[in-house]
């Protein structure tokens, strides 16, 4: 049946023509592309937001003919952030939809659990919502990440800290796993090229009494403590140093930045704390937000856009970029070679993304954000990483 599939949808689409039926966009003429992520479960707003993000631009490029007269089409799978069921939605997507390409796929261990499959599969893993340097280093061949890494963000953190605010006493509150000790690094690094001492003060994924951590960030001395966690934990900290009476400098990589951080800790325990945005907010007056923005309540119009669903946009859109470079059938080898071929591109929602053979860590911009009577406002140009 597998041979002779092309024949028969051609035989048939002549006879729908022929008698007159209406004939829906044909497989051959569309190119599809899958997303995985968490849209069930206590992250699926995240989950949700990426798709969403991801749906708004297809359905807008598609009003625009598409690319090279090529309509894409996107299908989404939820993991539940579950590894194990990310592997099984990656088989069903590439195997029964024959997607070329993942997009935006959500979560670290999900991607990381997906590599070795995609690889198999020549399958392009193409800007997921992820921030591991360990997706990339080294050089995997087919997956490309536009986020900055953590490791990253955490570098140029401590080179604003220690330059223009010229801190020297630093305490890191993290959360001790893969990702938590991969932002260590990155801030350690930076600490030791200053001269300067950190404090590291872990604590365990899942915790929910700060009381440890805070006290020895206190008595240490420390000026500024830069959190390493999610927004949920972020507010905890906060909590527990208002409770002491503490009010030292917070700052913190990306996820700091989240306006749900507000929500969770009280407006006023987060003014002035310092996040690295890795995204334009969404009051940003570059005219690609607004234009994003006007975009999503056009084609998604239930739906309201946050910096998930603006990453989902992002990410599709470099898709898009690359497709444009690719001469005939989009095979995983051809989006390989089109992403390598990308310099500098600028989305106006990020910093610049360029990829090349031995580089598919494609965002190393960050900018700084810092709260003010409730939302987080950018306070710098975009800074390129050391």
């Amino acid at each position: 049946m597998q041979t002779f599939g092309p024949i028969l949808r051609v035989a048939l689409v002549t006879v729908a023509l022929a008698i007159g039926a209406p004939v829906a966009s044909l497989a051959v003429d569309s190119v599809k592309i899958g997303y995985i992520g968490p849209l069930s479960g206590s992250l699926s707003l995240l989950g949700q937001g990426v798709r969403d993000g991801i749906e708004t631009y297809v359905k807008y490029i598609n009003d625009q003919g598409g690319v090279n007269g090529r309509k894409i089409e996107l299908i989404s799978e939820d993991d539940g952030y579950e590894p194990m069921r990310t592997v099984a939605a990656a088989k069903k997507l590439s195997e029964q939809d024959h997607v070329v390409a993942l997009v935006a796929q959500t979560g670290t261990p999900n991607v990381a659990a997906t590599i070795a499959y995609a690889t198999e599969r020549k399958l392009p893993i193409i800007a997921p919502y992820a921030f591991s340097h360990t997706l990339t280093a080294p050089v995997k061949r087919y997956v490309f990440t536009t986020l900055p890494e953590v490791r990253v963000q955490a570098d140029v953190l401590c080179n604003y800290l220690v330059g223009p605010l010229k801190q020297t006493k630093i305490a890191a509150i993290y959360q001790n796993d893969d990702f938590g000790q991969d932002a260590v690094i990155g801030l350690d690094e930076c600490m030791k090229k200053a001269n300067l001492p950190l404090i590291k003060l872990p604590f365990d994924r899942g915790a929910t009494n700060f009381s440890g951590v805070v006290a020895q960030a206190r008595q240490s001395g420390a000026e500024d403590v830069v959190f390493l966690g999610i927004p949920r934990d972020a507010a905890l900290v906060m909590k527990e140093a208002n409770k002491m009476g503490w009010k030292p400098q917070f700052s913190g990589h990306n996820a700091l930045g989240d306006p749900q951080t507000f929500t969770l800790a009280g407006a006023n325990l987060v003014e002035n704390a310092i996040a690295v945005a890795v995204m334009e907010p969404l009051d940003s007056k570059k005219p690609q937000v607004a234009e994003f923005i006007a975009r999503q309540a056009k084609y998604m119009p239930s739906t309201k856009p946050t910096t998930y669903s603006m990453h989902g946009y992002n990410a599709a859109r470099v898709f898009g970029e690359a497709l444009k470079k690719v001469d005939g059938e989009p095979t995983g080898d051809k989006i390989v070679a089109a992403l390598e071929s990308i310099k500098n591109l600028d989305t106006g929602l990020m910093g610049p993304i360029t990829f090349a053979p031995d580089q598919h860590a494609g965002g190393q911009s960050v900018a700084f954000m810092r709260a003010k009577d409730g939302k987080w406002s950018l306070v710098t140009e975009w800074v390129k990483a050391n």
